[in-house]
């Protein structure tokens, strides 16, 4: 129990002290910013959780923004005809819908999975254009006050953590969350044990579709807009969430809690980009950082069996030549 509060303190020090970093160095940067440090981890957190069970699976998935947006757009045309109950209805049908026509679409047309997202994006896209033409507006969406005020601050982060609780009861209190997890570690012994793993796979693109509309209510309420762009625009929503997920898999090894561990590499993903912007840092630079950031967080996540054996080794010399 003591090394299980130890470590849960520890996952929160690298973002606590990256963040009095930040606020020793920057004068703009400081306990005043930590609501919005907060509130700019909430979103890439709701989309962490979208695209985890399909990383779990072993899987990549680009659409998890595209998926956003189009919740988004078809919550702001049925909140325009049905108000509050039409916004919050729309989001969940829009996320969903996408969710269910990639799962499809990789499951009986057998196209890999990352150029089913690329190719639905683009199509998610174009409808998110003319749904936001529908309601008046040819490049962005507007909600009203009624709308935002479900998912402004508190509310955006009650909905994150009511989010983060459905996803730990899926994975964790589920046989599906568990055969899941196991689909990443090793397809093929699942698939000897009975496991149809096509139809895991299916059902984890669906499950992400819970957290897209999560993600588009709060998206939405955000700015009180939307806006929608085409050309795959959305793609770039999807790295920082992606970062967070592959920080999150590795702080596993501290804590087993996936939502938990996603939050908190988005946190401190927030921390560090925040802390640019008030160092003064370019737009060109901080994607530069970021792609650098992005490169590092997949090859530590894509090598840590090697790097384990590395250590191991090293720590076999290291005893035959004390010996």
């Amino acid at each position: 129990m003591k090394k299980k509060i130890i470590n849960c303190i520890g996952i929160f020090a690298l973002p606590a002290v990256l963040f009095v970093f930040f606020s020793l160095i920057c004068d703009g940067f400081g306990m005043h910013t930590l609501r919005i440090v907060i509130s700019q981890s909430l979103i890439p957190t709701l989309m962490g959780l979208a695209m985890a069970p399909v990383m779990l699976c072993g899987l990549m998935d680009f659409s998890a923004g595209a998926r956003v947006i189009l919740g988004a757009a078809v919550g702001g045309v049925m909140g325009g005809w049905m108000g509050v109950p039409g916004f919050l209805l729309g989001c969940i049908i829009g996320a969903f819908i996408g969710g269910f026509v990639i799962a499809f679409l990789y499951r009986y047309l057998k196209i890999p999975s990352m150029v089913v997202s690329m190719g639905v994006v683009l199509v998610m896209e174009v409808v998110s254009f003319k749904l936001s033409e529908v309601a008046g507006s040819a490049s962005s969406i507007r909600f009203t006050d009624e709308m935002i005020r479900i998912g402004t601050w508190p509310m955006n982060v009650v909905l994150v953590i009511a989010a983060g609780i459905i996803y730990y009861i899926i994975q964790y209190k589920t046989s599906l969350g568990c055969q899941i997890m196991a689909c990443g570690n090793d397809e093929v012994m699942l698939g000897n044990m009975g496991v149809n793993t096509d139809r895991l796979k299916f059902i984890a693109f669906a499950l992400s579709g819970i957290f897209c509309a999560f993600g588009a209510v709060v998206q939405s309420c955000y700015s009180g807009q939307v806006t929608v762009s085409i050309g795959m625009v959305s793609m770039s929503m999807t790295f920082k969430p992606m970062m967070g997920v592959l920080i999150g898999m590795q702080l596993l090894k501290l804590v087993n809690n996936m939502p938990l561990m996603i939050f908190v590499g988005e946190l401190t993903i927030s921390i560090i980009f925040n802390g640019f912007i008030a160092m003064g840092f370019t737009d060109n630079l901080q994607n530069i950082i970021l792609g650098v950031f992005l490169l590092l967080v997949l090859g530590v996540s894509g090598n840590t069996e090697n790097i384990a054996e590395y250590r191991r080794k090293q720590a076999v010399r290291r005893q035959a030549g004390s010996a």
